[in-house]
């Protein structure tokens, strides 16, 4: 009975690290390049994502650096950027604070990093991530009655 749910547990484990990973990698991918953003339902060209934790914002000259150890990435963040916090979907440079745990979408501009939409997380992000998780635990479990 023990080995049983030790194999269960094990086997669920892996399961949600490989979703994970998974998740997280086509998060990274780029996007169709012949799609457009309108087509996409994106605020812009966003080819990637990267998630992390503000360490400096430069208001005056329109940067954010974000950190995701062992990473850092310093972004340009031009007017049109759409900035979501959870009481304003169209908040300013200046309402982030350093230490926010952020998703950055951006694209590459030449060697620049161009910031398309930085999204603040919080619980909000939290409960869309537990959503994911529940919804694969129904595919992967369902119920005898389904």
């Amino acid at each position: 009975m023990k080995r049983q749910t030790l194999c269960i547990v094990i086997g669920i484990s892996l399961s949600i690290a490989a979703v994970s990973c998974a998740d997280r990698t086509a998060a990274t991918k780029p996007t169709d390049a012949g799609m457009t953003a309108a087509a996409k339902g994106k605020p812009g060209p966003a080819s990637f994502e990267f998630e992390g934790t503000i360490d400096k914002i430069d208001a005056d000259n329109g940067s954010i650096t974000v950190q995701h150890w062992p990473l850092s990435k310093k972004f340009r963040v031009p007017p049109e950027c759409e900035i979501d916090v959870f009481t304003n979907a169209n908040a300013t440079l200046a309402q982030l604070k350093v230490n926010d745990p952020v998703v950055v979408a951006y694209s590459e501009v030449g060697k620049d990093l161009v910031a398309n939409r930085i999204r603040r997380r919080g619980k909000a992000y939290e409960q869309e991530q537990r959503e994911k998780m529940e919804r694969l635990n129904d595919m992967l479990y369902p119920s005898p009655n389904q």
